[in-house]
């Protein structure tokens, strides 16, 4: 048997979309101004498979529960229907898209960020992902920002598996996005830069949770220093000390801002210290002024933490037992880290854990250079730190390494949002760096197993970038 669904005024689009239908055909001239293609009003065909063993099948019943399988469906994925509401409000409010910036927000308030109750109560602190809100708050029209957007909520969906977008469908969307960039970037005239970097920064975050290398992400970082040194009018890339000039002098006492202040010198001490260590003419004393940065660096961060710490009534992390499951741990009788860290907020933890990194990896090129060093380096070498003792520094380097893998629990609740496990990323990169070099396979197979851990209330499966590339920098 052949049963026809029942007849509807509505064409299929805004049927589906709820909107009163303008009824033309064939196409009805409301999808025309949503800028969709209107499929018509055809009715779907239901076939009925009525048979001796089952002879109470008839089309009413088969009609009914095609309906309740729509009715289950749009509860199971309740996000898909947000983003498909919010890519045709894009098409629909292209001079005015405030509205759909705004519900791109609230999508991604449900994906990306983490939950209110998780937030820094500190008002005067600002969090590391007001970018987004900063983002979303641009009031003018850019079909590359909006693009972005759409992507971003895209690959959100399709990493937290809570939509139908695939791993294709995403790099489908963000490579269009690419090209809506790339043609805007070619046209002649005055450019909206603040919009094209707010693009760039959306995009970039997008290569985090898409992509498995690094290559993309560092031409994108290379525009935005681009767009930022256009826009004070310079020639040649932003040095340490303009990226910092470029920040409002009121928005210093913010830590963030007082942490990127610290180690604004730090890729450029880096490699200067790994150079100058290569070479085997004398340039003693270039090597010890790159390294003697880098433990100011280090020492400034120590005091950066100390003062935050100094500024809370409250502890701002504790160790408490793991919850935790990683699949490196079943070969072994006891867990390599039993206890976790629990931070006040998530803000908080972002702030320790990038910190921790920074930390980490100065000890670990110091490690390395002194390895070199007693491997018979050139003659102009001297000590690393005459005030530090070897063993104490590979002690500090040891306890900061264990304090960003205690962290991995808390990044990556499912609270958190997919913001906690992106706070990790730059961690796990020198993390595999360190115990790389120094042999610990136990360590290095559990942060490699990061992506597949298990645990109450713990989001796993996320398959975020691996950075590339040495510790050197540059």
């Amino acid at each position: 048997m052949v049963g026809v669904a029942g007849k509807s005024k509505a064409c299929n689009d805004c049927k589906r979309r709820r909107v009163k239908c303008g009824l033309e055909r064939p196409g009805c001239t409301r999808c025309v101004r949503a800028r969709i293609q209107c499929s018509g009003y055809a009715q779907q065909i239901f076939f009925v498979n009525k048979t001796l063993a089952d002879p109470s099948v008839s089309a009413p019943i088969v009609l009914a529960e095609s309906r309740l399988s729509k009715r289950e469906h749009v509860k199971k994925n309740p996000l898909q229907d947000e983003l498909d509401d919010l890519i045709a409000l894009a098409k629909a409010s292209l001079a005015s898209p405030s509205l759909f910036r705004q519900g791109v927000f609230k999508l991604l308030q449900k994906l990306y960020l983490p939950q209110p109750h998780v937030a820094d109560k500190n008002a005067g602190h600002v969090d590391p992902h007001t970018w987004l809100k900063a983002a979303c708050d641009l009031e003018g029209p850019c079909l590359v920002l909006d693009n972005s957007l759409i992507a971003f909520c895209a690959i959100q969906l399709f990493v937290t598996k809570t939509g139908t977008v695939t791993h294709e469908k995403a790099v489908e969307i963000y490579n269009t996005t690419l090209g809506y960039l790339s043609t805007y970037l070619m046209r002649k005239g005055d450019m909206n830069l603040d919009y094209i970097l707010a693009s760039l920064a959306v995009l970039s975050t997008c290569e985090l949770f898409l992509f498995p290398k690094d290559d993309g992400l560092q031409v994108h970082v290379q525009g935005i220093a681009d767009i930022l040194r256009l826009r004070k009018e310079q020639r040649g890339s932003l040095s340490a000390a303009q990226w910092s000039d470029l920040m409002p002098t009121e928005t210093n006492l913010d830590p963030v801002d007082q942490l990127m202040d610290l180690v604004c010198d730090m890729p450029q001490a880096i490699h200067s210290a790994i150079k100058f260590s290569s070479m085997k003419q004398t340039v003693g004393g270039e090597f010890q002024v790159a390294v003697k940065s880098l433990w100011g660096i280090l020492k400034s961060i120590y005091e950066w933490q100390a003062g935050l710490c100094a500024l809370s009534t409250t502890p701002l992390y504790m160790a408490v037992p793991s919850r935790l499951h990683n699949q490196s741990d079943d070969s072994h009788e006891t867990k390599l880290f039993p206890f976790a860290l629990e931070f006040r907020s998530v803000p908080t933890a972002a702030l320790f854990v990038v910190s921790w990194g920074f930390q980490l990896h100065i000890y670990t090129v110091l490690q390395q250079l002194r390895q070199e060093k007693g491997d018979g380096g050139p003659p102009h070498y001297v000590s690393i730190d005459p005030h530090t003792d070897p063993m104490e520094a590979r002690i500090e380097a040891n306890k900061m390494a264990r304090f960003l893998c205690q962290s991995v629990e808390y990044c990556h609740r499912v609270e958190m949002g997919t913001f906690g496990p992106q706070t990790m990323i730059y961690s796990g990169w020198i993390l595999r760096h360190y115990f790389t070099q120094n042999g610990a396979k136990r360590e290095l197979e559990w942060v490699d197993n990061i992506e597949s851990m298990s645990g109450d209330g713990v989001r796993g499966g996320i398959k975020l970038m691996k950075f590339q590339g040495g510790i050197g920098g540059y």
